[in-house]
This record gives C-alpha cells, sequence and structure tokens, in this order.
C-alpha cells in the first residue's frame, strides 16, 4: 500500500509535539519543518501528505497563481493538503480551503482521529495510483478498451469471450497498430514453434477473432491482412469495406 510521508511545518507549535510519536507507533513515516519556507527549499521530496498553517498556504498559495513554479510543483507533489489554524479561526481555514487545502484540524488535537484520516488517504491514494497504472497501460481504440492487465477486450461496454490466443493477437497488433505482423511472428508468439511454413493454426484463430468481433460490431473490419506481409490492426475507423481495407496496404 502507498504509505506517503507526513509532513508537518509548524513555528514550533507545542500542538503537533506529541504527534510524531504517535504517528511512528502506527508505521507512519513523519517529518518536521520549522518554517514553510525550509519546508520549500527541500528537494527530491516525492509525494507526501502537508500538515500546514492556513497562514502560509494563503501566502505561499494564492489562488490566481502560485508564487513560483517550485512552490507549484511542490503543491503538486503534496498529494493531500491539511490546513490548521493555531487559534482556530473559521474565516481563515475556509479561506485556506478556497486556496486548494483538501482538509482542516481543529486544535487541541485528537491524534488518533487524525492518524486513522491519514490512514484513509493513504488508502484511496494507493488505489488511485494502481488505477492510474492500470489505466495507463490500458490501449484504446475507438469503440474498443484492451486491458492488459485482466486480460480482457470491451466493445461497445461489452466484455469479449477470447480464448488466450485470440487475445494474445489482438493485444499485440493494437498495441502497434502502425506495424504489420508477420505470420511466422505470430504464429511462434501463440504457440513457442516454428511455423515450418504451415500457419494453418494461426489462420484458424484470426478467422475465429474476427468473427467474434463482427458480431459486436460488424460495421468495422480491425484485423487485416497485408499480402505477403502477415496481419495489420485496423485503427481507421472510417474504412468499413473488405475493399477499402485492401486498398490501404497494397
Amino acid at each position: 500500500m502507498s504509505n506517503h510521508k507526513v509532513i508537518v511545518v509548524d513555528d514550533e507549535n507545542d500542538h503537533f509535539d506529541a504527534l510524531h510519536s504517535f504517528l511512528a507507533v502506527h508505521d507512519i513515516d513523519y517529518q518536521r519543518y520549522p518554517t514553510f519556507d525550509t519546508y520549500l527549499d527541500e528537494h527530491h521530496l516525492n509525494a507526501h501528505i502537508l500538515i500546514a498553517d492556513s497562514k502560509d498556504i494563503l501566502s505561499k498559495f494564492p489562488v490566481s497563481k502560485c508564487e513560483t513554479e517550485q512552490n507549484y510543483h511542490k503543491l503538486y507533489n503534496c498529494t493531500y493538503l491539511i490546513a490548521y489554524e493555531p487559534d482556530n479561526c473559521h474565516e481563515t481555514l475556509k479561506k485556506a480551503l478556497i486556496h486548494g487545502a483538501d482538509d482542516y484540524v481543529l486544535f487541541p488535537l485528537h491524534h488518533e482521529l487524525l492518524c486513522l484520516k491519514i490512514r484513509s488517504q493513504q488508502k484511496k491514494l494507493a488505489y488511485l495510483e494502481e488505477l492510474y497504472a492500470i489505466d495507463q497501460n490500458t490501449i484504446v481504440h475507438n469503440n474498443m478498451a484492451i486491458d492488459p492487465f485482466s486480460k480482457q477486450i470491451f466493445m461497445n461496454g461489452k466484455r469479449m469471450d477470447l480464448t488466450q490466443s485470440e487475445f494474445n493477437i489482438l493485444y499485440t497488433l493494437a498495441k502497434k497498430p502502425s506495424e504489420v505482423f508477420s505470420m511466422e511472428y505470430l504464429f511462434q508468439m501463440i504457440t513457442g514453434q516454428k511455423s515450418l511454413g504451415d500457419y494453418n493454426a494461426l489462420m484458424t484463430h484470426v478467422s475465429r477473432l474476427r468473427k467474434k468481433l463482427a458480431q459486436i460490431d460488424p460495421s468495422h473490419h480491425y484485423i487485416v491482412t497485408v499480402r505477403n506481409r502477415g496481419y495489420k490492426f485496423n485503427a481507421h475507423k472510417g474504412i468499413t469495406s473488405p475493399e477499402e481495407v485492401k486498398n490501404m496496404y497494397l
């Protein structure tokens, strides 16, 4: 699970004296900076949860424009910004939330509640990071989405029922739609053996795959046979007839 460091910026405020040991007991990485400028001067900070004085948030990160690109970069690396106000001034906390803070805390601190809040946020961040990683690797072409992690393909919102070989063929072609893959390459990919000039097994898989694609989207030819070369993924949604597809690759 993602365990982003918790950073507290305070000017020797005794409100946070007990927080360090409490977070340490609960295995939450913690760091404390005496001033906001000291925090900003720190280089190579990874994504972290920041607890800062609302007055610093208002002065360092105005609504219209951040003071410097460096400050903006640090704010970006701050995945969750919690504001505090030493006197619990609600108006100042409201302004901090308007200026970009995600949450706030009041004094005296309830350490257990704050710890649970941080844990909950870390779980959410871990989920979003996993979701983002999957999304970054998902291949999308028009109405088709291919997820290499779950090995599932969706067309028009429907999950396709494919064999392992059919999935591997379509995923390989769709991953690099500008390339033509030789029949030998695809044969070895699905069988682990050389073809010895016999591509019947590959052609059977491709034929069945085309039929399954056509059942969901009969208006588009997704897999193109390029004469004397192999197969290619047809990402040109506007091309519908076999003759149009053929003329593209002659």
